[in-house]
């Protein structure tokens, strides 16, 4: 009877620990410089548990969500390395990070290299 409760309590916690883990955890906030929108950068939550044992480099990765005013979405594209993000530049009608994507804010489409880079992903904006 024990064996049972231990693995019915097992089989409810595993996928709700393994969701806490994955959940984004918000890293920071990079507004544009006419405020019009804000970058957001997030890692799952079980990178920043294990940041420490990695030691010193910043290895972590993470995604660069583009939401404007109203707080539609932009576009999602994921960063290699979290400190990538420092590296996004908004640019005329957009942002981009060089070597990674970018948006296009007019045209309304954002693309990026997958990580091999050899394909180029691009997404319409809705």
């Amino acid at each position: 009877m024990r064996r049972i409760a231990l693995l019915l309590c097992l089989l409810v916690l595993l996928p709700s620990l393994g969701q806490y883990l994955h959940a984004p955890l918000e890293q920071q906030r990079l507004q544009s410089p006419d405020g019009r929108y804000t970058a957001i950068v997030t890692s799952p939550r079980l990178w920043q548990l294990l940041a420490p044992l990695a030691g010193p480099r910043p290895t972590a990765r993470g995604h660069v969500h583009i939401v404007d005013a109203d707080e539609r979405s932009l576009g999602r594209i994921p960063l290699p390395r979290l400190a990538m993000a420092q590296d996004l530049e908004w640019i005329a009608h957009g942002a981009r990070i060089r070597g990674v994507g970018a948006w296009n804010f007019r045209d309304g489409f954002y693309a990026y290299w997958n990580d091999e880079r050899t394909f180029i992903h691009t997404q319409a904006l809705n």
